[in-house]
């Protein structure tokens, strides 16, 4: 009775585990939906309000009076304002989701992505890309766009690195990704609590996937690699005219 008992409660045990990997991954799903509409949001509304605004301020700069001194220094200050507010809202557009992975691919969009990383920051991040990343499903180029950059963000913030190598490669059924640091290694602690890095867990569970984060080989800094099997391609069906 003991064993039915423990057996049961092992069931019960992992049905909620179940559960709560399903209801994990549905919260991952909403916000990455929610980041894409917010990103469509601030590039195609709010952006095009403040080109708008900003033509307006051009139009009343050519039409103030010939010899004003004070028009034309306020025009000037509320031009550079706008074009403050716009950088912000094209950089929290990309932030929150770039457009350029829908529209051009996950090349294009981890190109721009290291670039900025390189700019804000001052690290010498170094992008391989080898494969076929065209015919990828919107899940996989998210997973992987995403787990760069939470990779990125850490290497950043905590890792004290000079250098970081990202590879990304497809393989037949499977896609590799590295990125690797030369930074002050791993710490335990932080990977035991990082939100960021349990929300990449959740995608790459929900793609089957396998995520390894460690120390890397042969010199200090840490090394995250994801291996994702990638969905046989779609193969065309021919239709046979009907024989009358």
């Amino acid at each position: 009775m003991l064993e039915r008992r423990s057996d049961e409660q092992r069931a019960s045990a992992q049905e909620a585990e179940r559960r709560l990997r399903e209801l994990s991954q549905q919260l991952v799903a909403a916000q990455e939906e929610e980041r894409r509409h917010l990103s469509r949001e601030l590039h195609d509304h709010v952006a095009q309000v403040l080109t708008a605004l900003r033509m307006e301020l051009g139009r009343i700069e050519r039409v103030r009076p010939a010899g004003d001194t004070r028009v034309g220094p306020a025009v000037a200050e509320a031009k550079s304002l706008v074009d403050g507010m716009f950088r912000t809202v094209r950089d929290l557009a990309l932030g929150l989701r770039p457009s350029m992975l829908d529209d051009f691919g996950l090349r294009a969009a981890l190109e721009w992505h290291v670039r900025d990383v390189t700019r804000r920051s001052g690290l010498d991040v170094e992008l391989l890309m080898d494969g076929d990343f065209d015919s990828l499903p919107d899940r996989h180029r998210t997973c992987v766009y995403r787990a760069v950059q939470e990779a990125l963000t850490n290497c950043v913030r905590h890792a004290h690195a000079s250098h970081v190598t990202v590879n990304v490669a497809t393989r037949g059924s499977q896609l590799d990704l590295s990125v690797t640091d030369d930074g002050t290694g791993l710490d335990p602690a932080r990977r035991a609590n990082g939100l960021g890095l349990r929300g990449i867990e959740e995608r790459v569970m929900e793609l089957h996937g396998r995520l390894v984060v460690g120390n890397a080989p042969g010199h200090r800094g840490t090394r995250v690699a994801i291996s994702l099997p990638l969905p046989a391609p779609e193969t065309a069906v021919t239709l046979q005219p009907a024989i009358g």
